[in-house]
């Protein structure tokens, strides 16, 4: 399918920042972007949510001024927040990375660590159209996600990272996965991808629409932005010594090789439901939004994203 690129002009942009992102940092972070972009001759508005959801409605209205381009301060949360408030305004989002993960910013090749090298691709102004993921509960309630879905094993994971404050960045989610491996425990899934379907006891069950979440993990290795499919990983139960065989896989993540593991099961689609038995925690872009049963879905096309044209 491949993603389509352009070139737009940036003469206004609003820096839009998510205080608590990284503690704290989101605000230094800012004000550094801000700096930045004066230099580079961009007339700016700095915009401090009180939270990631306020930030996202305060986007929301900049998507609808004149604004050139959003410019997202924060971590994988506060940007699919931020896209899912200005999808359809046609006013193309910036990100900045401020947070813990990080994973947009890692797949479309902007600089992590760097404000100076991310402000300049959005200066520069080439952008990408890639696709997003929705997620759908029984209720109605639904959300965008950029980066991957999670069940099961490492949904609870992130719950456990978002309540820690120590260790900062990837090294959070290896902790926690440290800890709820202690806990382990499998559920019975029934999943429909497009028109294949499985039953089994399952560890966990993600749905990404990048390569990566928390902060590198390769959870959908083959995963792309820009194909308007999504990525289904599947790590069946061990049938023997299930707590040492899912700690010696699990490391793997991090490289994506966990996928050459007979546990493991990988799947393409546009459409996904999840069904399991007892029920699990649903995690996406690293926030909690539910439980199962839900449906996920390709959203083609769907977010204008700046990003530099060899990504």
């Amino acid at each position: 399918m491949g993603s389509t690129s352009h070139d737009h002009r940036v003469r206004h942009t609003t820096v839009l920042a998510n205080p608590h992102s990284r503690h704290g940092a989101g605000r230094v972070t800012a004000e550094h972007a801000v700096r930045e972009f004066e230099a580079r001759g961009i007339d700016v508005e700095l915009i401090i949510g009180l939270d990631a959801q306020d930030a996202a409605e305060r986007a929301a209205k900049a998507a609808r001024t004149d604004t050139d381009a959003i410019a997202v301060v924060g971590g994988d949360g506060s940007v699919r927040l931020a896209l899912e408030s200005t999808v359809g305004t046609g006013t193309p989002i910036g990100v900045i990375p401020a947070g813990t993960g990080n994973d947009v910013a890692r797949n479309l090749g902007i600089p992590l660590d760097d404000v100076a090298a991310a402000v300049e691709v959005i200066a520069l102004g080439h952008t990408r159209t890639v696709d997003l993921g929705r997620v759908t509960f029984p209720d109605g309630q639904c959300s965008l996600f950029a980066t991957v879905a999670a069940t099961g094993f490492d949904a609870s994971v992130t719950a456990r990272a978002i309540g820690m404050s120590w260790p900062k960045g990837q090294a959070r989610y290896t902790v926690a996965a440290l800890r709820e491996l202690i806990g382990l425990r499998s559920r019975h899934y029934h999943v429909r991808v497009d028109d294949v379907d499985v039953d089994d006891d399952m560890v966990f069950a993600s749905i990404g629409n990048t390569t990566s979440y928390g902060g590198g993990m390769q959870i959908t290795p083959a995963a792309a932005m820009d194909d308007g499919m999504l990525d289904v990983t599947l790590a069946a139960r061990p049938s023997r010594f299930p707590r040492l065989t899912f700690a010696r896989v699990f490391p793997t993540v991090f490289s994506g090789h966990h996928v050459n593991h007979p546990m493991v099961r990988t799947l393409r689609g546009r459409e996904i439901e999840f069904y399991c038995d007892p029920t699990a925690l649903v995690s996406i872009d690293g926030d909690l939004v539910g439980e199962l049963p839900a449906t996920f879905e390709a959203v083609p096309g769907a977010a204008v994203i700046f990003a530099p044209p060899s990504a």
